[in-house]
């Protein structure tokens, strides 16, 4: 019997080590991915960081820390400048200190002063500033600091510098308070994470340096300004301006201070007992005055008041000194910031106008209030300890981003889309073998670290933050993160405190128990947080039995198979066409292995899903008849009974299965058929995601109608059920289907859409019938693609004059759409000009609205570019509306003209050529890529779906599903890769493995 053992284990390790290996040069990734706004945008980011230095050159030394800020800014409008004066308390961590080093960069000092606070004894010093580490290093002439807790030293720095106008420290920005006025007016405001706020005051810029602030903003006395906290009271000490002088801060880290001196008005606050200020939103005098602020007030209230109910800690108790203020900036990079009782958005993101404002926008509006909001307590009250770790901060914010708001505000369904807008992009962007890992220490500089601010740190943090709520049961979960928060209150948090919380919480609720005593939550959290990647796992079922074998592969969206494997710790669910319930999704399995055997409770033909409502962080493939058995119960008159999370699950999978060649594509169409008759949401969106990227690659091609025309007979159902007008009193998600799909059938010119959007865009512009919110995205860009000149510039005055931002927004996207040359030059013109017209954050939005709004449009703006190749460049600060455009070129002729023109230009292109002549043979590989699948692509559009049928009955489950592992089989360091050609070897090396566990354990 030992003899068999090893002959079978050999054999085992034979089919598992024998298979062809991944080709490592094969890549799907292609340019019109990594461009501005899409999924790979910054997915080569930590391939180009400098490590001319280690990451620790970029630390400050922790031998002083601060204790206590004092800190006056003044702000002149008039001249875009601002000044200052700051005060910091500070010890010393440990003896024979002779140094002290902060943060400053981009000021002017004009007075140092060092003074030690028990005798008053000003300390002999020089300083020096270190540009590229951004470093203010004071050093003692004599001597060294006392370390003693009971003396303590205060720095003192004046400083000053212009306003900056690039949207980071303290920058300005302009804007009207309607569309009659003539001139611009100017305001101040803030944005200091990550590593700003260095720009606006000297200080210890780093997340674990904590402290509190009194601070005093002097500002012109025709304006008003806002803080962290309440104006302690107001006075006058230099003529024609102001001191607002400002309740003390939190303990707080510096990227969460901020400021605001502008002509602003707020809502009617809401106030304590006491009469401070409690609640509020500010902005344009105009927007308030319209009630666009009224949203904000009332959906931030109850977000704020849902968060201190769940966490246990009201937000008011905090600090005594608290408030909230919800500030609508013009200008923002960022999008929105979680400064601590001032938080900024971009006005669209913020401001609401129920005859303007879109579905879109208003979700919009209250997840980002939301994500901020959330903050309040993941970030702001328990700080990540660093930028290593930022997903301590954000991935809770993205959680709660979704599931706080659907608490709140549920009818907008954020726990369905969840799936497609979080999950599925984060597994997609991890997909890459380049992806960095959530916990990530190999960070310093300010350009590292602002690689943290990726689809892993938010939308992956979320996702195995998720993952685990269902591991653990929410209340016990709960119960966990309200622990994590009391035991770091106030402090920093690495992500072991967050992990020891979790399992002791567990622990006590025997949450943990079922999965042996040998179970760690630490060790779970830390393979999915320090691990880079996700798992697929292959599920062989042998129907007879039950048995179901389970191999866990890294996965990599060019070859299949990551080239160096990693062992995930993955919770389990699954559930069958027998006991189809969907609703329980605690893990019923925990596998650790690379190659697990669970037994599925039942024998015969029946289909099995692992991974209910996709739940967990992985992929999952099966053999191919179970695959058929699924099949059979998507097309057939129960699919329902398999969850619509989980029919999402499928089409994405199968569509990232192809691309990578794990799945022919005609086999992926045979499974993505069921979509003729699917009309709920997320399926539909994971099929639009897929569809697209498909299209792209197929621009050019014959196949490109066939798959079109397949499109829209598979959407006929649904869009028959939506329509393309609004339906009286449906709800909010069919609304939000349709504003999915119906651009999608307007570009494929289904005749149903064009005709609804040629109708509504007329009636705006001969009757000044408004086309009804949720239609405009598609109803614009419809009109000007089949439009005219006078069309163009109906929408572009509409633009200039509408008071309504995220309105603004919404015909900006779609002012490309217009397939008139000049006027697509008048929108590029405006992009690149310095005017008051479109802002430097719009400039991306108006620019892809060009670029995207029809296939003719690429030859136009190539040749805009050619032309004004400098002034280009300068607007963007880069050469991506260059490379943008270079990834819609269609053919290789193309391709070799714009290289020509590059080749020709490169000393104008100057340090962007390579990134252009890269880009160019990145797209020219899109072109070609459908070269590898073009048989799959005319099978099925020659034969079309494909009958599958069963064999064998289906048994009543008659056994208690279990686990078997096979200790001594060590996993391949170098994985396989299937494609078409070795499906039927990958079969047998599954049974034979099935065969090997089986008699081995």
């Amino acid at each position: 019997m030992a003899t068999l053992k090893l002959f079978v284990l050999a054999l085992v390790c034979l089919c598992t080590n024998g298979l062809p290996n991944p080709p490592v040069t094969r890549n799907t990734i292609f340019m019109d991915e990594k461009i501005e706004g899409q999924i790979f945008e910054d997915i080569d980011d930590f391939e180009n960081i400098d490590y001319n230095l280690p990451v620790q050159s970029y630390r400050l030394p922790r031998t002083t820390y601060p204790i206590h800020y004092n800190l006056l800014w003044g702000v002149d409008i008039e001249r875009f400048a601002f000044f200052g004066t700051v005060r910091i308390e500070l010890q010393p961590t440990q003896d024979n200190v002779s140094e002290i080093v902060i943060h400053s960069h981009d000021l002017t000092h004009n007075r140092i002063e060092l003074r030690r606070n028990d005798n008053n004894q000003i300390i002999n010093q020089n300083n020096t500033v270190n540009e590229d580490l951004h470093f203010l290093t004071i050093t003692l002439l004599s001597g060294s600091l006392v370390y003693d807790p009971n003396v303590t030293y205060t720095l003192s720095i004046d400083f000053e510098s212009p306003l900056r106008t690039d949207m980071y420290g303290i920058y300005r920005s302009w804007f009207r308070n309607n569309s009659t006025e003539t001139t611009v007016s100017w305001m101040a405001s803030t944005q200091f994470q990550a590593t700003s706020a260095r720009f606006a005051f000297p200080c210890y810029d780093e997340p674990s340096f904590k402290a509190r602030f009194d601070i005093v903003i002097r500002r012109p006395v025709n304006y008003s300004s806002w803080s962290c906290t309440n104006i302690n009271r107001t006075e006058t000490n230099v003529p024609g301006f102001d001191d607002d002088v400002y309740e003390t801060t939190p303990i707080m880290s510096t990227y969460l201070l901020a400021l605001i001196v502008a002509d602003y008005i707020n809502t009617e606050p809401v106030t304590s007992s006491t009469g401070a200020i409690q609640y509020e939103v500010i902005a344009r005098r105009s927007a308030i005055e319209e009630g666009q602020g009224a949203y904000a007030m009332e959906v931030g209230q109850r977000l704020v008041s849902t968060m201190s109910e769940h966490t246990n800690i009201d937000y008011f108790d905090m600090d005594p000194n608290l408030k909230m203020t919800h500030a609508a900036i013009p200008d923002f990079s960022a999008g929105a910031m979680e400064n601590w009782g001032l938080i900024t958005y971009r006005e669209a993101y913020l401001m609401y106008n129920q005859n303007h404002t879109n579905d879109y926008y208003k979700q919009l509006i209250a997840y980002i209030l939301s994500h901020e909001i959330a903050h309040m307590w993941f970030g702001n009250l328990v700080t990540c300890e660093f930028w290593d770790n930022l997903w301590l901060n954000e991935g809770f914010a993205r959680y709660y981003q979704y599931f706080l708001t659907n608490w709140v505000e549920d009818y907008m369904g954020f726990e369905t889309r969840f799936i497609n807008e979080q999950v599925h992009t984060s597994l997609l962007f991890d997909s890459s073998e380049s992806a960095h890992p959530l916990t990530n220490p190999n960070i310093g500089s300010p350009v590292s670290i602002r690689t943290m601010f990726s689809t892993i740190s938010y939308n992956k943090g979320a996702a195995i933050i998720r993952m685990t709520e269902h591991l653990l049961g929410f209340e016990v979960n709960r119960q966990g993160l309200r622990n994590y928060l009391v035991e770091r209150t106030s402090d920093t948090a690495r992500p072991i405190d967050l992990f020891q919380a979790l399992e002791a919480a567990g622990t006590a609720a025997g949450a943990l128990s079922q999965y042996g005593s040998d179970f760690s939550l630490i060790d779970y959290y830390r393979s999915w947080t320090e691990q880079s990647g996700h798992p697929i796992l292959n599920v062989q079922v042998n129907h007879q039995t039950g048995d179901m074998t389970i191999t866990q592969r890294r996965f990599s969206i060019n070859t299949g198979y990551a080239n160096q494997n990693l062992n995930y710790i993955i919770p389990i669910t699954f559930a069958t066409s027998s006991n189809p319930d969907f609703n329980n999704t605690k893990p019923s399995h925990i596998i650790r292995n690379a190659l697990t055997v669970i037994n599925r409770g039942s024998t015969g033909d029946q289909w099995v899903i692992f991974n209910k409502q996709q739940t967990g962080f992985y992929r999952v493939n099966y053999d191919d008849y179970t695959w058929n058995l699924i099949i059979m119960a998507l097309r057939g008159p129960n699919r329902t009974l398999i969850h619509e999370y989980n029919r999402a699950q499928i089409v994405n999978d199968v569509f990232q299965f192809a691309r990578a060649g794990l799945m022919s594509y005609n086999r992926a169409f045979n499974i993505l058929s069921f979509l003729e008759n699917e009309t709920e949401y997320s399926p539909w969106v994971a099929a639009i995601t897929g569809f697209n990227w498909l299209r792209n690659r197929l621009v050019g091609t014959t196949y490109l109608t066939r798959l079109e025309t397949q499109i829209v007979r598979w959407a006929s159902n649904v869009m028959g059920q939506l329509t393309y007008y609004p339906i009286p009193n449906e709800s909010f998600m069919r609304s939000y289907l349709r504003y999915q799909l119906a651009p999608l059938m307007c570009q494929l010119r289904v005749p149903a859409c064009l005709e609804a959007a040629t109708q509504q865009f007329n009636a705006l512009v001969a009757n000044d019938t408004e086309v009804p919110p949720n239609s405009r995205n598609w109803v614009y860009c419809n009109g000007l693609r089949e439009g005219s000149a006078s069309d163009f510039d109906f929408l572009f005055r509409r633009y200039n004059e509408h008071n309504t931002y995220n309105e603004k927004i919404l015909i900006l996207e779609n002012l490309g759409c217009t397939s008139h040359a000049p006027s697509l030059n008048t929108l590029l013109s405006n992009i690149v000009e310095e005017n008051f017209v479109i802002r430097p954050q719009d400039y991306s939005v108006a620019f892809n609205g060009a670029l995207n709004g029809g296939e003719g449009n690429t030859g136009i703006v190539l040749n805009f570019i050619q032309n004004n190749v400098t002034q280009v460049i300068n607007a963007f600060g880069s050469a991506s509306p260059i490379t943008s455009t270079i990834s819609r070129l269609r053919s290789e002729a193309a391709i070799n003209q714009f290289l020509t023109w590059a080749n020709q230009n490169q000393a104008i292109l100057g340090d962007y050529y390579q990134s252009i002549v890269s880009s160019s043979e990145s797209t020219l590989q899109g072109l070609l890529w459908v070269n590898t699948v073009a048989d799959q692509l005319d099978e099925y559009f020659n034969i079309g779906d494909v009958l599958v049928t069963s064999s064998t009955s289906t048994v009543p489950p008659v056994t208690t599903p279990i686990t078997l592992t096979p200790s001594t089989l060590i996993p391949p360091t170098t994985p396989d890769l299937p494609d078409s050609a070795v499906t039927s070897v990958l079969s047998i090396a599954a049974l034979v493995i099935a065969i090997a566990i089986n008699i081995i354990v």
